[in-house]
C-alpha cells in the first residue's frame, strides 16, 4: 500500500504549535525527532536500559505524518509507530477527507504564516514523497536468520527453511515474533535460554513472567518441561504466544498466555495458575526485576529456581541484593556481552 510521507523541518520550541495546526487538517497522529534528551521520568516510561545517544541539541526538529494516497481504495488505519497522538486516528480517518500533496502543503503554509501573525512559528521547509510500506513493513525480516542458542536448540524463523546441518535430534524452536518482540538473538533471551536448558526437568512447570513472543516458554517446552504460564502487560504479546505455541505444534493444555501484569495482579495469577512454580524465568529490565524480586517468591515452590536476564553490568549487583534479600540464594552469575543474568534458589 502505498502512502505520502510528509516532513516539516523546524524547531524544537515550535513544534507544539504546529501539532495543533496539524489537527485543523484531521492530522492527528504525528512523530517528533528532535535530539533533546528524555527526562528522568520519561526514560522510565520508555521501559528501556539503553541510555539515548543524541548529537548535541541544535534546537531543530522535524515533525513526520502520513496521508493515503487519495482515491486510496484500501482505508487501513496507519500508525507511526511512535503513539504520539494516535489515540484517535483510526476513527476519525474514516471521515477524513484527502486533499492532494500540493494543496495540503499549500493551505498549512497559509496556516503557518496566519500564525506568525501572533506567535512566533520557525519552518524552513515542508516537503513530501510518496512511500510504499511492501518495501519496509517487513524489512526486519531479513536480519532474523536460523542461529543455534546451545549445541541442539535451534531458534528458526517461521518463514526460513530448516538449515540442512540440522539433525534428527535437534531441537527445532519455530518463533513469528512480529516486530516488536524478541526473536531470541538478543544476549539476554540467549542467557535465559541456556540457563533453562541445564535445569529442565519433564516435571518442570515454568512461570513466564514477561512473554513477549513465547519464545522463552517455548523453547522450555520443546527441551522436555511439562507446562508453561505465561504473563505479559501487552495483549498483542499474549496473542504472539499463543499463536507461536501452535506454530511449533505444542498441545495447548501445556501453555497458558495471560494478560497480567505480575506486581500488581499476584492474586488473580495464583487463581488462575492453580499452584506454584517450579522455575520462574523474567527477560524483563534491571528496573523491573528488582521490585519483582519482592514478589516472585509467591509464585514459586520451595527450592524453586528464579532466572532473570536484560540486566545490563552495572546493575548486575542492585539486582542480586535485591534478590539475595529476598532469601534466594544466587547459584549462577552469566555474563554476555553488557548483559548479566542470574539463576537463584529459592530457600
Amino acid at each position: 500500500m502505498k502512502w505520502i510521507q510528509y516532513n516539516i523541518q523546524t524547531t524544537t520550541d515550535s513544534t507544539e504549535l504546529l501539532g495543533e495546526l496539524l489537527l485543523e487538517f484531521d492530522i492527528n497522529g504525528y512523530e517528533i525527532s528532535d535530539h533533546v534528551l528524555p527526562t528522568a521520568e520519561e526514560e522510565a516510561r520508555m521501559y528501556t536500559d539503553i541510555p539515548a545517544e543524541l548529537p548535541p541539541d541544535d534546537g531543530t526538529a522535524t515533525i513526520t505524518f502520513y496521508t493515503e494516497v487519495p482515491d486510496n481504495q484500501n482505508r487501513t488505519f496507519y500508525s507511526t509507530g511512535s503513539s504520539l497522538r494516535d489515540a484517535k486516528l483510526q476513527a476519525e480517518q474514516t471521515n477524513q477527507k484527502l486533499l492532494p500533496p500540493e494543496q495540503l502543503v499549500a493551505a498549512l503554509s497559509h496556516r503557518i504564516e496566519e500564525q506568525r501573525r501572533y506567535f512566533p512559528v520557525e519552518v524552513s521547509s515542508i516537503t513530501y514523497s510518496v512511500v510504499d510500506d511492501t518495501d519496509w513493513k517487513d524489512k526486519w525480516k531479513e536480519h532474523f536468520k536460523p542461529f543455534w542458542v546451545a549445541d541442539d536448540i535451534l531458534i528458526k524463523p517461521s518463514w526460513e527453511p530448516i538449515p540442512e546441518d540440522c539433525s534428527e535430534k535437534d531441537i527445532i524452536v519455530q518463533i513469528d515474533p512480529g516486530s516488536s518482540f524478541g526473536t531470541g538473538i538478543h544476549e539476554t533471551t540467549r542467557l535465559c535460554l541456556s540457563s533453562l536448558r541445564n535445569y529442565l526437568t519433564p516435571d518442570t512447570t515454568l512461570l513466564d513472567a514477561g512473554c513477549g513472543s513465547g519464545i522463552l516458554a517455548i523453547s522450555a517446552l520443546l527441551c522436555g518441561a511439562a507446562s508453561a504460564f505465561c504473563l505479559d502487560i501487552d495483549p498483542a504479546a499474549v496473542t504472539a504466544t499463543t499463536e507461536n505455541a501452535a506454530l511449533n505444534q505444542i498441545d495447548p493444555t501445556r501453555i497458558t498466555a495471560v494478560h497480567a501484569n505480575i506486581l500488581e495482579d499476584g492474586e488473580q495469577i495464583l487463581t488462575q495458575a492453580g499452584n506454584t512454580f517450579d522455575i520462574a524465568v523474567a527477560n524483563i529490565l534491571a528496573d523491573v526485576i528488582i521490585p519483582l524480586a519482592d514478589h516472585i517468591g509467591e509464585f514459586m515452590k520451595p527450592g524453586g529456581l528464579f532466572i532473570s536476564s536484560g540486566i545490563l553490568v552495572e546493575k548486575a549487583k542492585a539486582v542480586q541484593d535485591a534478590i539475595e534479600r529476598n532469601s534466594f540464594e544466587i547459584l549462577e552469575q552469566n555474563t554476555m556481552g553488557e548483559w548479566v543474568s542470574f539463576v537463584a534458589r529459592k530457600s
